[in-house]
């Protein structure tokens, strides 16, 4: 079972992360040169919204919960970072929260509002940049993890 939960999780983690860098490597590019890239980007934001944030993120966090259990970290080596596994983790999390927050800030406030005008644009812009930032440093914690801490 603890296989499958790592699994769910690993694939939560391409799914937010890969996400991000298709939207500004992929999409991004192409759309803005569409007649219609403001339409687009609103359709692709709120459904990316669901599946990534909405949806995404919460399987990141159960799962990630999950596999603290299975590995045999308690909530106690984690606040009190009583090795240097349980410290790299509790930087992990603390991203997630601040992923999880930007997440928020984006989906919700600033890009339901970025063809308002061109400060929402660029916040908008920004804060997902920040965020992507943010997640690949997870991933790079989560390979750290990988080799003891």
């Amino acid at each position: 079972m603890k296989e499958l939960i790592l699994t769910v999780h690993i694939l939560a983690a391409t799914l937010w992360i890969g996400g991000m860098l298709f939207m500004v490597f992929v999409l991004s590019p192409y759309v803005r040169s569409l007649p219609n890239a403001t339409e687009a980007f609103q359709k692709v934001g709120k459904r990316f919204s669901l599946v990534g944030t909405f949806i995404g993120l919460p399987v990141l966090f159960i799962t990630g919960l999950l596999n603290m259990q299975n590995i045999g970290v308690s909530f106690f080596d984690l606040i009190n970072r009583t090795s240097t596994y349980a410290s790299t983790l509790h930087d992990k999390l603390h991203l997630f929260i601040l992923t999880l927050i930007l997440a928020l800030v984006h989906d919700l406030y600033l890009g339901p509002r970025s063809h308002l005008n061109e400060k929402f644009r660029v916040l908008t812009r920004v804060v997902g940049l920040v965020n992507l930032i943010v997640g690949i440093f997870i991933v790079y914690l989560a390979a750290k993890l990988r080799f003891g801490g």
